[in-house]
């Protein structure tokens, strides 16, 4: 934002209340000569002409308020998406997703309206009254002094009255984050909640808690409010008070009387003001946490296309301290080639997958792409190394098309039905209402699973990346399905690297290699065979997993 734009809003406030200041300060001599013998007329013209340039000030306030909003609305939006674009996953727990939701919904338009709506009269509520006392102390000198020591006053009984709601009102927000998160998930787990028969009281509690908050900040609220208004009577009469007790005629002291009623006025717009500037405090407290947050820095390096696809050295890495999720992790995967990791639920399986994407820090070790270390790629040149399908296929409230396409936004018509084809995609185009512009609802609500999860190949596959990390990519397709998939992710291989997290044999016996991992760490490693007839862990997995391959349903 340009200096200039703020320069000439700040100057314009400062006129605008300098000018009405004047206007106001007017009355003290034109009163007087209403009622005396003097002529009226020049103070009348001198107000009327404050006034009115008073009102073209305030337009052209208006003006640079609206266009200083504008720029903050732009700038702030493109600020928060790069912001988040370069922020690790890790640091997205769930009260900070929800700060991250509502500043990037709501921020930049409310700051927006705060530059004409808030800022602008908060100012003047602060600049006008202190030009009312600076000019009494040229017409009315004692009454100028109070007026001048009534501010601080005024404003002190102003913070104390915000101050004794802040801790209700961050109360109140933070129970309003909550209900607002369990509604959203009541409504997204509907058919949980109506099995379980807690449909109805699944949110209770949270909105009970929110109900609990207003009443405190209500309650707080009461008696800010009473210290400010007993306050402002005191300083205004202190103000009438001064007035009367200097001797001055009865129309200067009517005047006076006027005046104080100006000079508190702004003040009285200020605390109706407060509950809007403490929604401000939150929401620039908002959108400073989303600014400050942590972001992956990057370097300059480029993929080296002789060099290992992935190589990991005595990686260590854990979501709490002291706490290791995987620790001391070491292999390579070559170009051209498919490791299978291989181990029981809890292993760090698909954290070992996000770490690779760089979702999260490795806390020490190396995790290497195509010859350089994660932490040396710029965030987007990495990113596009690898074509991911994880667990948790998220498709967007869209066209199956678009949805695909998330993978490559300019691939031809051909591409997009080529890699349909190889992930079995192209059934489910062929039975949908619309084909490809059917749209798939929040979340890929419309779609099976099986079907989610054909879609996130699809966008893999499009992606064409030169590795592929797959997290159990396979397991919501029934066999058949599972083997022409599998089968079309080896036979286009080339030099595509496979890093697959998977239980199902045969994806396993189609690896050529197999990292068995447990309690973080890989206990063993090693061709299909070669684990085999180790008859180790691997061994115990494969048989275990072979014999509940045979397992039917039969009536008792």
């Amino acid at each position: 934002m340009k200096k200039t734009l703020i320069t000439r809003y700040l100057g314009l406030l400062t006129l605008g209340a300098v000018l009405r200041a004047g206007a106001v300060l007017t009355l003290v001599p034109l009163l007087p000569a209403v009622f005396g013998d003097g002529s009226p007329w020049p103070w009348t013209a001198a107000f009327t002409g404050l006034v009115v340039l008073g009102w073209v000030v305030d337009h052209r306030v208006a003006d640079a308020g609206f266009t200083i909003g504008f720029e903050l609305l732009t700038g702030l939006e493109g600020r928060l998406l790069d912001r988040l674009h370069r922020t690790p996953l890790g640091w997205f727990t769930p009260g900070r997703r929800t700060s991250a939701r509502q500043a990037l919904t709501s921020s930049g338009r409310e700051l927006c309206q705060a530059m004409a709506w808030l800022v602008t009269p908060a100012i003047n509520g602060v600049l006008t009254p202190a030009c009312i006392g600076v000019g009494l102390l040229f017409v009315a000198p004692v009454p100028g002094l109070v007026a001048l020591a009534a501010v601080p006053l005024l404003l002190g009984a102003l913070w104390a009255s915000m101050r004794t709601v802040r801790v209700a009102d961050d109360a109140y927000a933070a129970a309003s984050g909550e209900a607002a998160d369990r509604v959203i998930e009541f409504a997204q787990a509907q058919a949980a909640l109506r099995a379980s028969g807690r449909a109805g009281t699944f949110v209770g509690r949270a909105l009970a808690r929110q109900r609990a908050a207003t009443l405190r900040l209500i309650g707080w609220g009461l008696p800010g409010q009473l210290l400010f208004g007993l306050t402002a009577q005191a300083v205004l009469f202190g103000l009438v008070a001064s007035a009367v007790l200097t001797d001055r005629p009865a129309a200067e002291v009517v005047a006076m009387v006027v005046v104080g009623v100006r000079f508190v006025e702004p003040f009285t717009t200020l605390a109706d003001l407060s509950p809007a500037l403490q929604n401000l405090r939150a929401t620039l407290a908002r959108v400073r946490t989303l600014l400050d947050a942590p972001v992956l820095p990057g370097g300059t390096a480029a993929p080296d296309p002789a060099a290992p696809a992935l190589q990991l050295r005595d990686v260590r890495f854990g979501f709490e301290p002291g706490e290791p999720v995987l620790d001391g992790v070491s292999f390579t995967v070559a170009r051209g080639t498919t490791t299978a990791v291989v181990g029981p639920s809890g292993a760090g399986k698909s954290t070992l997958l996000a770490l690779i994407a760089r979702f999260h820090e490795a806390e020490s070790g190396s995790v290497r792409v195509a010859g350089h270390d994660v932490r040396d790629y710029d965030p987007g040149v990495l990113m596009g190394q690898f074509g991911i399908v994880f667990q948790d296929v998220y498709l967007f409230e869209s066209s199956l098309l678009d949805n695909v396409r998330l993978g490559c936004a300019d691939a031809a018509a051909d591409r997009v039905e080529a890699a349909a084809a190889a992930a079995r995609l192209d059934e489910v185009v062929a039975r949908l209402p619309h084909g490809w512009q059917t749209r798939v609802g929040e979340r890929g609500a419309t779609l099976s699973g099986g079907e989610r999860q054909r879609v996130s190949i699809a966008r893999a596959l499009l992606k064409d990346a030169p590795i592929l990390l797959l997290d159990e990519a396979t397991a919501a397709l029934d066999p058949a399905n599972e083997r022409a998939v599998v089968n079309a992710l080896s036979s286009g291989r080339g030099d595509r690297a496979t890093l697959v997290v998977a239980h199902r044999l045969s994806t396993i016996a189609r690896a050529d290699q197999i990292l068995f991992l447990e309690d973080g760490r890989i206990v063993e490693s090693g061709t299909l065979s070669s684990l085999l007839s180790l008859d180790g862990r691997f061994a115990d997995y494969w048989r275990r997993r072979e014999h509940a391959a045979g397992w039917t349903l039969s009536r008792a």
